[in-house]
């Protein structure tokens, strides 16, 4: 699981799902983070493809999105 303070504040200022989150506590995660990084691929007896677009994969890659 990752924390995203950006989207957290961002939720915050908009009262976002309030009724479930409680933003203070989460506040104590704010520095706690992590990255899952997922991809679908179709196997078959005649190979594999990926469904959908590649995911970032390098640091840099994932940096870029964050900015």
């Amino acid at each position: 699981m990752a924390f995203v303070p950006q989207l957290m504040d961002l939720w915050r200022s908009r009262g976002h799902c309030a009724e479930f989150l409680d933003f203070a506590k989460l506040d104590e995660w704010r520095d706690f983070g992590g990255l899952r990084n997922e991809e679908d691929f179709l196997i078959t007896s005649g190979g594999a493809r990926r469904l959908g677009p590649a995911k970032p994969m390098t640091v840099d890659e994932v940096e870029t999105l964050r900015s």
